[in-house]
């Protein structure tokens, strides 16, 4: 086995070395990662990488030392379980708290990159995911889904909203298993048209595979998977057409981003001049209203202590609300941090050509009080001054895997 992982990590290393122009021969696409055994790129990379600017090239560059890196040590995944949480399902992610959840529902802790997952398996009804993580972990998604799932069918996946972290294994895990996926309703022709500035990926020079949703979910909505019985309801303030799901019977919460252990995602809509602060002012006095007895987040880890939660959230709120250009530079620090998990590392060039798109950042920018160049700067010396990054000459490193 040690011999084998070996000349794989061999393979690996120079598959990224010849990357920079197409396989001499016909790409070979391995089916258990969905890769290239001689260039380690995904088919979509090979399709686009003629037409690929050097940015982008480099972009992918820095994924393929990471997917050598990660074949080098080919370590297993593991799971806990059912009824007790899953495992963390990827590199630098801790395991989820031995939760005393329903014996159907498998809570997915992931890292920042993609967002958590719950899933629900019932022998009857079929299996539900909500939510798929970003395409960079799409293949690891598909793994561990598959061995949760054995051979029960994935029925349906649903969405809490469409940021990039959250719908990203949404293409490979509709084409794999066939499942419906369903999204909130105000999200629901932007994703049928496919307008990837209104989705946000453009907007935040993020990436997300197109998928075809088949159903909407409004509030007052019900999700049935089998036993667990969802509440679809409104959650604006983080992103405006985001739903979080309530399951009554149990009180267990999929809160998304609208709640964390530890905080909230980015209040978007405020970068643009529009209102999210009350929204999520709003969405906080309804998860409080709810009571769950377990919140299962969009990130970081499941908790059973919401009003603690809670009280949290809205001193960080208030702070926020208090200083509005606060709120920017942290969205500044999320954006290139973001790209970093991503890419694993870039050349300070190709960061300010590949977020030079991204109307988000801009936006970020001005309430900041500075200009692009001048925002991008100040974001990589704070990620480096927090040890979140780490600059060697030209070119800027992720350090960890924590939040900013």
């Amino acid at each position: 086995m040690v011999a084998v992982q070996r000349d794989q990590a061999t393979a690996a290393q120079a598959g990224a070395a010849r990357a920079l122009s197409p396989c001499v021969s016909v790409c070979r696409m391995d089916p258990r990662t969905g890769l290239c055994e001689g260039c380690l790129r995904t088919i979509d990379e090979i399709a686009a990488w003629g037409d690929m600017t050097e940015g982008a090239r480099t972009g992918v560059l820095a994924e393929i030392e990471t997917r050598a890196a990660l074949l080098s040590r080919v370590e297993p995944a593991t799971t806990a379980p059912a009824g007790k949480g899953a495992q963390g399902l990827q590199r630098g992610v801790n395991d989820p708290p031995q939760g005393d959840w329903p014996s159907t529902l498998r809570f997915i802790q992931r890292d920042w990159l993609s967002c958590n997952s719950v899933l629900v398996c019932d022998r009857n009804a079929g299996a539900t995911l909500f939510d798929s993580g970003y395409v960079k972990h799409a293949v690891t998604t598909r793994e561990v889904l598959a061995q949760h799932l054995g051979e029960l069918p994935l029925r349906q996946l649903v969405n809490t909203h469409l940021h990039s972290d959250h719908c990203g294994g949404n293409a490979l895990l509709q084409r794999t298993y066939g499942c419906e996926i369903a999204v909130p309703r105000a999200s629901w022709h932007t994703a049928l048209a496919w307008d990837e500035e209104r989705l946000s990926y453009r907007a935040t020079g993020q990436r997300c595979p197109r998928f075809r949703p088949n159903a909407s979910l409004a509030p007052g909505d019900v999700i049935n998977t089998g036993a667990l019985r969802w509440e679809v309801h409104s959650a604006p303030g983080h992103d405006p057409h985001s739903i979080v799901l309530l399951e009554p019977q149990h009180r267990l919460l999929i809160s998304a981003d609208a709640l964390w252990s530890e905080g909230f995602g980015v209040i978007f809509p405020e970068l643009e001049g529009e209102s999210g602060f009350a929204e999520q002012e709003a969405m906080l006095d309804k998860i409080a209203q709810l009571a769950p007895r377990w919140v299962f987040p969009g990130h970081g880890p499941a908790f059973n202590d919401s009003e603690r939660a809670i009280a949290f959230a809205r001193e960080r709120l208030a702070a926020l609300r208090s200083d509005k250009a606060r709120n920017a530079r942290h969205a500044l620090k999320v954006f290139v941090k973001f790209l970093l998990l991503d890419l694993e590392f870039i050349h300070v060039d190709a960061l300010h050509a590949h977020l030079a798109d991204a109307r988000l950042f801009d936006s970020a920018a001005r309430l900041a009080g500075m200009d692009r160049n001048d925002a991008l700067r100040w974001a990589v010396q704070a990620l480096c001054a927090q040890g979140l990054a780490r600059r060697a000459g030209e070119v800027l490193h992720n350090s960890n895997d924590a939040a900013g």
